[in-house]
């Protein structure tokens, strides 16, 4: 083993010579990186390798060549490169080799290794570990795609990324992926060419001599249509022609290209819902070559299209396609207020017929809280939302807040019935005449949803609704109390969740001797909350004359029934008898602390307790 790594280190004498003798290193500093470097070989010389020592000596080499190349810029000196950067980054490249054969597998070795190989510009490099990485990894088509992008796009080689991508089809003939990405790289190399036949101010027209064949196919795209057509023997369903069209739309001469397409999506999938949304989407962009067709008329061609397809294809997907487009022309200012009413109709049709999604409905919703005059009853749409979707909480929590503040759309005529005399009602009368009931619909959510975390929002609802009506009405604050007590008593997360909101209620609403009774009473019943007794803790805290015994009592508690797992119950314990209650007490905190808490938390309450001592 010693005298390989002799033979090693011998061999970069030379480079680290002329590091010390252009002064760009001390002799301090190379004895260090000789130690080093010594240090790291007989890593690599043991029986059984790890990856970790090779990524370790590759970084280090890596930082050592930045180094270099800083001190360089900082002396000026900018001889003597083949000598020591080239031999700094030619034992890099043999040690991303090593490693990349020592372990195969793994992808961010080789990865990494190109990405190092791109900073020193050997293009050459990159070549062939493109080829042994796909020798290896040849099951997965992103990295033939990662490679033939290269030889296009960087290594500017259009032939060595034909032949990639060719090679990748004979492995993966079904992937849409593979197609797809030829087919938009020889597009790029199309426009590459007549853009530069454009700059020499020649014709890009397929006109070319007998001896230019190959140059006229790639010029007018027939290599892509091949492409095309042989991706049409994998396509399964329309949306396997998407990237091929989303590619085609990128280029300003590919118009034949996309009317075959569109042409193929028609014929061999015209059931798809796909195709429909496609060609309706379509008739929405401005066609350059029709000037006079206005967007209100492209708008009617798109929903005339739509609704033609929900004829033909009468699914969930038709209908929520048609939706998501209405609601993305929606989104623009400008014609909003024409297409809002058309907008409410259609989402009323594919709601009464079961097929719009329940993210789809609530943004209805949204729209038809801010829309007064609709004509669509926000109660009645919410109420027949629910019914389709009864595990939606949001649904649940805008139809019970709709209930509760009685929103009701004005009617758009006033009719005089001969009552314009008649007295209002007087204030009070009003007041009364607020509902304090909970409504059917409350209780139809908590059933619906359960004990679960989506049913919180529910709950806070109707709190917050009566909450604001306590002020006006007495009953309303007993409502808000019933409230708080039934949902303390659900199963957790509800209960976990309302226990501290109900103790800080109580004490805001009746005063510290109530609070401290309902904490007496709530402490060691299930759920257990730890935030219930910082609650308590808090309230206290803030008086002027805080009850330090109760306190302490409080923290006992807590300490009972969480000190196991939590060290922060301890600390905070400790903190108090520091500044608010007895510092003799912190000695035997802290030993009851250390015999109660697991192993694994013990170690980190030693540490914060000795910064807690210090601070103190």
């Amino acid at each position: 083993m010693a005298e390989f790594v002799d033979l090693r280190l011998e061999e970069m004498l030379p480079e680290l010579e002329e590091m010390q003798r252009v002064e760009l290193f001390t002799e301090q500093e190379i004895k260090a990186v000789v130690k080093k470097r010594r240090d790291f070989e007989y890593k690599l010389q043991k029986h059984t390798k790890a990856k970790e020592d090779y990524l370790k000596y590759i970084q280090y080499e890596i930082n050592l060549l930045m180094l270099v190349r800083l001190r360089r810029n900082r002396t000026g000196f900018q001889f003597k490169k083949p000598e020591i950067d080239h031999a700094i980054g030619n034992r890099i490249n043999k040690m991303f080799m090593y490693a990349t054969s020592r372990f195969p597998s793994d992808l961010k070795i080789w990865l990494s290794h190109i990405e190092f190989c791109k900073r020193m510009r050997w293009t050459s490099s990159i070549t062939r570990i493109f080829v042994r990485l796909l020798a290896v990894k040849s099951n997965e088509p992103s990295l033939w795609i990662m490679a033939a992008k290269w030889e296009f796009e960087e290594n500017g080689s259009a032939a060595n990324g034909r032949g990639l991508l060719l090679r990748a089809l004979r492995f993966h003939p079904e992937s849409i992926q593979l197609y797809t990405e030829a087919f938009r790289l020889e597009l790029l190399e199309a426009d590459r060419l007549r853009k530069r036949r454009q700059v020499l101010g020649l014709s890009c027209e397929p006109d070319l001599p007998d001896n230019e064949t190959d140059t006229d196919n790639i010029l007018d795209g027939r290599v892509a249509v091949l492409f095309y057509n042989d991706a049409k023997k994998a396509v399964k369903s329309a949306a396997d022609l998407l990237p091929f069209l989303a590619v085609a739309k990128e280029f300003d001469f590919t118009a034949e290209l996309q009317a075959t397409i569109f042409r193929d999506m028609q014929v061999e999938h015209s059931e798809d819902e796909i195709t429909w949304d496609t060609i309706a989407r379509h008739a929405l962009e401005k066609d350059p070559n029709d000037k006079e067709m206005k967007l209100k008329d492209r708008i009617e061609l798109c929903c005339s299209t739509y609704e033609e397809a929900i004829e033909r294809i009468d699914t969930p997907k038709m209908w929520q396609l048609y939706v998501d487009t209405l609601f993305v022309l929606g989104e623009n200012e400008i014609i909003r207020p024409k297409i809002r009413q058309r907008i409410h109709h259609v989402c009323y049709r594919a709601l009464t017929n079961r097929k719009l999604s329940d993210q789809q409905l609530i943004d209805w919703t949204n729209m038809l809280e801010s829309d007064q005059f609709s004509g669509y009853q926000l109660k009645t749409v919410l109420t027949e939302g629910v019914k389709q979707f009864p595990k939606n909480a949001t649904l649940w929590t805008k139809a019970l807040k709709a209930e509760l503040e009685q929103k009701e759309e004005e009617p758009l005529f006033q009719i005089d019935t001969g009552a314009a005399d008649e007295p209002e009602p007087a204030a009070d009368e009003e007041a009364t005449a607020v509902s304090i009931e909970l409504p059917a619909v409350f209780w139809e959510a908590i059933k619906a949803l359960g004990s679960t975390s989506d049913s919180i929002a529910v709950w806070e609802t109707a709190i917050e609704h009566f909450e604001a009506l306590s002020n006006q009405n007495s009953k309303a604050l007993q409502t808000v109390e019933n409230l708080y007590q039934k949902a303390v008593n659900v199963e957790p997360p509800i209960g976990k969740h309302f226990k501290p909101l109900y103790l800080n209620w109580v004490a805001t609403r009746k005063g510290r001797e109530e609070a401290q009774q309902l904490y007496q009473s709530q402490a060691s019943l299930p759920p257990l909350v730890l935030d219930f007794h910082y609650t308590i803790i808090d309230l206290e805290l803030k008086e002027a004359h805080p009850n330090v015994e109760f306190i302490r009592k409080v923290y006992e508690k807590a300490a009972m029934q969480f000190g196991q797992k939590n060290k922060e119950i301890w600390l905070r314990f400790i903190r108090f008898e520091l500044e608010r209650g007895d510092p003799t007490r912190v000695g035997n905190l802290h030993h009851r602390a250390k015999m109660t808490l697991d192993r694994t938390l013990a170690d980190d309450f030693l540490v914060q307790y000795t910064l807690l001592q210090l601070q103190a």
